[in-house]
């Protein structure tokens, strides 16, 4: 199964979600299910893949930990988790220039992340099928996550975050 995730951001991400639809129109996925969760772009949607809009935390999980394939955004929790879940995700950050968030803090750490071999980046639809064909063949190697600086001071950022939320 491959798992594509924009997270919950209230900008619209339409830019990865129908360039996974029109690879999936293409055949390049094959017969393989693929999964997207479609966040806040009610206007999407696909007859050639399952869509839904947001998933449980526990589904979410599910899904990263059994998907062969992930493709998401940029946001550090999501990369983050799929590290930790040892898959190398193909990653497309969303991009201020394109209306999708308010700065392009996910492109910055796309790159720091990509520098680390940690993630597979993609920064224009055209890039996907290269990005896939890489995540796969990574993947199917295996991945062992070795601590590095960047990824303990992106989960140290979420930790605190996490404890900040729960004492409000």
């Amino acid at each position: 199964m491959i798992f594509v995730t924009v997270g919950n951001a209230t900008q619209p991400f339409t830019r990865l979600l129908e360039a996974v639809d029109e690879l999936a129109g293409k055949e390049l996925f094959g017969s393989e299910r693929v999964l997207i969760q479609s966040g806040n772009n009610a206007d999407f949607h696909s007859s050639r893949c399952e869509v839904k809009p947001f998933v449980s935390i526990d589904e979410f999980n599910r899904l990263m930990k059994d998907s062969e394939l992930i493709i998401c955004h940029g946001g550090c929790g999501t990369q983050l988790h799929a590290i930790r879940v040892g898959k190398v995700p193909v990653v497309m950050p969303r991009r201020e220039k394109y209306r999708e968030h308010v700065n392009d803090h996910q492109l910055q750490l796309v790159e720091a992340l990509a520098a680390e071999k940690k993630v597979i980046p993609v920064y224009e639809p055209d890039d996907l099928p290269a990005a896939i064909a890489e995540a796969r063949k990574l993947n199917e190697r295996g991945f062992t996550l070795t601590p590095t600086p960047m990824l303990s001071l992106v989960a140290q950022a979420i930790e605190e975050l996490a404890h900040t939320d729960s004492l409000n």
